[in-house]
């Protein structure tokens, strides 16, 4: 339930100039570069998804990301259509699943166009597995962590003295750890 106090962004701030509207074996072509060519716009939209705890304060950021992804998607279509194309297609038609191992040498062809036409190369296996440390220009919010503490306190303040306590609580037990240890 929202309430009239809580503020919610328009359609027009919701809405971005080009929407990615392509099929999921495109995606999975595609993706690879889209991470590498963007990977400062999306560092950029989740460190402020992290630090503000809040998305709709990141509408900025996340329109960037996508504004982003289309410029790398017209870039491809007019440089490497038929190599892209290729690529998606045989991700479309290896597998149920849409794995791209069996498209080894149409993604051989994509890299290479890439490289030439766009100037973007695959990053190698681990790359985005590994830590990267993004600088940012944004100013750093001020500290936003709640007081978990003293709101509960405040509840449990503002009942009657007479209030009945549950006594049909269970105390918390980590089952996953004693599941594996067991």
């Amino acid at each position: 339930m929202v309430s009239n106090e809580v503020w919610l962004p328009t359609k027009a701030e919701l809405t971005v100039p080009v929407e990615l509207s392509i099929s999921t074996p495109s995606i999975k072509a595609g993706a690879i570069y889209m991470a590498k060519a963007c990977e400062n716009d999306c560092k950029e939209f989740m460190l402020c998804r992290s630090e503000l705890e809040d998305p709709r304060k990141c509408l900025k950021e996340g329109a960037a990301v996508t504004a982003c992804g289309v410029r790398l998607l017209q870039q491809m279509k007019k440089h490497c259509r038929d190599e892209f194309e290729n690529y998606a297609h045989c991700i479309d038609h290896s597998h149920a699943k849409a794995y791209v191992v069996k498209c080894k040498e149409q993604q051989r062809f994509l890299d290479r166009c890439a490289i030439d036409k766009l100037g973007l190369e695959r990053p190698k296996l681990g790359y985005f597995a590994r830590l990267h440390v993004h600088q940012s220009d944004r100013p750093k919010p001020a500290s936003t962590m709640r007081d978990y503490e003293a709101e509960a306190k405040k509840v449990l303040d503002e009942l009657p003295k007479d209030h009945p306590a549950r006594l049909d609580y269970r105390k918390f037990t980590d089952e996953r750890r004693d599941w594996f240890n067991n």
